[in-house]
């Protein structure tokens, strides 16, 4: 319950003053309700002309218009580095248009420190220790200098590679966008001898901040895989760990099914975009010749059949496949995931720790 103050006629004013307990305010008059039939009568109306509200305080209302519309806009606080947004979380194109950069600063440090000191063992399937993978994620986010080259960084060269599979991982829209995944899918269902255009197509479609962004990716991860027999992270294995990073489905994500399907059909189009990267992203208008085609379709790998009424096939190792043989199984320094008996190495050493005492 509200007493009444002054209540203005309706031609001056529509704002009636009030008391509640001890605070004192404005209120609209239509939002009142006069406990019962007539005003009392010892309730006068005042004979004074009551300024309206908007009157009364017009200059501080003035005063915070022109504050709000000479105040720099959202944006141009970014550009100018007075308001900073998080990296991780930040949609790919907003983070690109605030900073200016054609791709994220954290692809390009991590990318960059891997192939200098990550041609290690397991390279992006094993996971780094996580306090070191926080620290650094506070320190894109906070946009601090980065010292990749720090000791204890290089000791744990895995929180790099884990740090850079989280950023893409927590992008709101995957790299390859949900609005494209169903065309991906179909571009790898078809015919083998235009698999390539297909895909080709579709990637071309993607906003131009996720195609630059994949095509740095996928060159670095292609340098990473020319590496494998040192590393045990062949074409396939990395498209293993970084397929759900990249592609995800929208109605699996909110619980529909075919979930192994996905996981299937993401792995199998990841190792395909990695092995044929430069040609995906040619642009001197014409990727195959003919005889390249049929040499490449001889040697594809087995490891991208999938379970579908088309085959979903990979043209294998584009320039180097077809000239290679495989190393004997005796020289292999890894163990080919799905590559079946026939692909595991003749010769094993076991390591047992025995207990001290």
């Amino acid at each position: 319950m509200i007493s009444v103050i002054d209540m203005p006629p309706p031609a001056e004013s529509s704002w009636w003053r009030g008391k509640k307990g001890f605070e004192v305010g404005f209120f609209p008059s239509e939002c009142v309700e006069v406990i019962g039939d007539k005003i009392p009568h010892s309730f006068k109306l005042s004979n004074s002309s009551t300024k309206p509200v908007f009157r009364r305080h017009g200059k501080l209302i003035a005063f915070f218009r022109s504050f709000l519309l000479s105040r720099p806009s959202r944006r141009k606080l970014k550009q100018s580095g007075i308001l900073k947004e998080r990296v991780f979380g930040c949609d790919l194109g907003e983070h690109l248009l605030n900073t200016g950069r054609d791709i994220p600063m954290v692809l390009k440090c991590c990318a960059e420190f891997i192939e200098e000191y990550g041609i290690v063992d397991g390279i992006y399937r094993l996971s780094g220790v996580s306090s070191n993978i926080q620290r650094l994620r506070l320190a894109f986010d906070e946009d601090r200098p980065i010292n990749l080259g720090d000791p204890a960084t290089v000791h744990d060269i895995h929180s790099v590679a884990s740090l850079l599979k989280m950023y893409f991982r927590e992008l709101p829209n995957p790299l390859l966008t949900y609005q494209l995944y169903d065309k991906f899918v179909s571009a790898m269902q078809c015919n083998e001898d235009v698999r390539l255009l297909k895909v080709r197509d579709v990637v071309q479609q993607l906003p131009p901040p996720h195609f630059r962004t994949l095509q740095y990716l996928l060159s670095h991860l292609a340098r990473v895989a020319s590496h494998g027999e040192e590393t045990g992270m062949t074409p396939k294995n990395i498209a293993i760990v970084w397929a759900p990073n990249l592609l995800r489905s929208r109605d699996v994500e909110n619980g529909g099914v075919g979930a192994l399907h996905v996981v299937g059909v993401q792995a199998v189009l990841t190792e395909y975009l990695i092995r044929f990267s430069d040609l995906i992203f040619d642009d001197k208008g014409s990727l195959l010749s003919s005889s390249e085609q049929e040499g490449l379709l001889r040697a594809r790998p087995k490891s991208l059949a999938i379970s579908t009424p088309t085959k979903l096939l990979s043209l294998e190792e584009a320039r180097a496949r077809a000239l290679s043989t495989h190393l004997p199984s005796s020289q292999q320094k890894y163990i080919e995931v799905g590559g079946g008996p026939d692909k595991l190495p003749s010769k094993y050493h076991t390591v047992i720790e025995l207990p001290s005492g």
